[in-house]
């Protein structure tokens, strides 16, 4: 199937800017944007406890999920592996953590997994209408660009690990493949095998609308793009006098396959590592976290070619 277009300027232009100037002298945009990017989201469940206690001092609480067969609700995470060709702060590889929360409600629960409603799909439920996820809060980035770095702490208060990384993430025809360390020492490393084509796009559509309805589906399928809110971690966005609350509009196009979901499988790899650097501000080693939370990914989402802005909610 055709990958997805790039928006290009006139999508982008829509979206105001506003001159600033980084510590080191630099003159940019205040506004996150990218022309042109790939994106391979890994979502999946982990220990609600756990990540409540992570979270406890910034004022959202983890969004849960009843899993088939258990009564006790699961946090939900998502790494971003995002391959930035152009954007404001240049070309580099970027490895996001989020997880969905909300902003006042302890006991939030998104979906009940059961027999029609599968994890697989429900994970995506977030796209399609209003629901109990607030937002996604980023808890780590993991970048190989000191550019990147500052802009993103400076901006708009992304908690970007000030001590950038060697990282690989190769977007090929049969899997995506990733290699996140420091210092030769693991962060994070995996791969995802592509399972899309025409059988798998016939069970992602039945898969989604069992799952979200009709209704939120196709007016997902209709837009050209989507909202995805954004909360900054606390210490952050104070070390730097800046905001915490924004609004990613991630461009998709129409092209139904510009975002493809399937199942995490038996096959791929996902390796998490003990590897903690210090950041002077916040805590955002968010692999550990990971690792302590057990998280366990379900499924795979794939979003080629598209083109995003990043500003304050308005």
């Amino acid at each position: 199937m055709p990958q997805a277009p790039i928006a290009g300027s006139g999508w982008l232009d829509q979206f105001p800017s506003h001159s600033a100037r980084l510590s080191n002298g630099l003159a940019t945009d205040r506004e996150w944007s990218a022309f042109s990017y790939s994106s391979c989201l890994i979502r999946g469940f982990c220990d609600i406890e756990v990540v409540r206690a992570a979270l406890a001092d910034e004022g959202v609480f983890p969004v849960g999920a009843i899993r088939r067969g258990d009564a006790t609700p699961k946090a939900m995470a998502t790494i971003w592996l995002n391959v930035i060709e152009d954007s404001v702060c240049g070309a580099y590889n970027e490895v996001v953590l989020s997880f969905d929360v909300n902003h006042s409600r302890p006991d939030a629960v998104a979906f009940h997994e059961s027999r029609l409603t599968k994890a697989t799909w429900a994970l995506q439920y977030a796209n399609f209408g209003p629901s109990v996820c607030d937002s996604q809060f980023l808890h780590s980035l993991w970048i190989n660009s000191p550019l990147s770095i500052t802009w993103g702490r400076e901006m708009q208060g992304f908690p970007k690990h000030p001590k950038p990384v060697a990282s690989t993430l190769s977007d090929d025809a049969d899997a995506f493949g990733f290699d996140v360390a420091w210092d030769g020492r693991n962060v994070m490393r995996g791969r995802a095998a592509k399972r899309f084509g025409a059988v798998p796009f016939i069970r992602e559509g039945m898969g989604l609308v069992a799952s979200n309805g009709l209704f939120g589906v196709s007016r997902f399928l209709a837009s050209p793009s989507f909202d995805i809110p954004i909360t900054m971690p606390a210490k952050t966005a104070a070390q730097h006098d800046v905001p915490r609350h924004y609004v990613g509009h991630l461009w998709k196009g129409r092209n139904p396959s510009a975002v493809q979901v399937w199942p995490w499988g038996p096959d791929d790899v996902f390796e998490l590592g003990d590897v903690s650097e210090p950041t002077g501000c916040e805590d955002n080693n968010g692999h550990v976290l990971l690792k302590q939370a057990g998280f366990k990914p379900v499924s795979v989402t794939y979003v080629p070619r598209s083109s995003a802005v990043v500003e304050l909610v308005r």
